[in-house]
């Protein structure tokens, strides 16, 4: 793909996010990335799409857009957050809630603290000290990725291939410079939400973020 078509699709694609505010980066029932830059929903696996090549392109370029960042937020997939949620997102990061804490391993908890402690960046390398082996020490970090308590991206090591980069909240915070949010977790929440909203009007947001389906499990007569 020539880099004409790769703009002019990023910004059809950052159009939405900035009116939004988030993006799921695949998703047949809302608006995502891989449906803008295709043209319509994509059912099942987008790489045997026509646009598949393109859709690798904009995702590629989008990530490494310094007014955005992905997590695992929309249906526990990877979502783009356009900046000005950053500070929201932050703060439901950094703040231990139920969710996020109940039924957290030793192992991982260990690892959360560790990471927390050596206020550094991490890959998904195996440290020599740690107490499980590699496979034990990936589940933890994907299960800390899951319940936002930390930030993981992937990258290209010299050799070539993809590893793991792992930051606490406050180590992002700091390099990105972005602002605390002043309000309660409660109102940070709400700010994800009513992005929702702006971007599909109708979506429960109970099916969409893990603390609002932590909350919806705990009281059925919300759902």
């Amino acid at each position: 793909m020539g880099d004409r078509e790769v703009r002019l699709a990023s910004f059809r694609v950052k159009r939405v996010l900035r009116r939004s505010g988030l993006l799921p980066i695949t998703d047949s029932q809302v608006p995502s990335l891989v449906s803008i830059v295709a043209g319509a929903p994509v059912s099942g696996s987008w790489w045997g799409h026509p646009a598949g090549q393109l859709i690798y392109q904009v995702g590629e370029a989008l990530e490494s857009d310094p007014e955005l960042l992905v997590v695992r937020l929309w249906g526990g997939k990877r979502t783009l957050v356009h900046r000005r949620l950053w500070p929201a997102l932050a703060r439901i990061g950094r703040a231990r809630a139920a969710w996020q804490m109940a039924g957290l391993d030793d192992l991982a908890l260990q690892l959360l603290q560790r990471i927390e402690r050596e206020n550094t960046g991490w890959t998904d390398r195996l440290p020599v000290d740690f107490p499980g082996g590699s496979k034990e020490f990936r589940s933890a970090l994907h299960d800390l990725d899951d319940r936002l308590l930390i930030l993981t991206r992937s990258v290209h090591t010299s050799s070539g291939a993809h590893a793991l980069e792992v930051e606490s909240w406050a180590v992002w915070s700091s390099s990105t410079r972005t602002p605390r949010f002043s309000d309660s977790v409660a109102s940070a929440e709400s700010a994800l939400e009513e992005a929702a909203l702006r971007l599909a009007p109708g979506v429960m947001p109970h099916r969409v973020f893990p603390w609002a389906r932590s909350k919806s499990a705990a009281n059925p007569s919300n759902r």
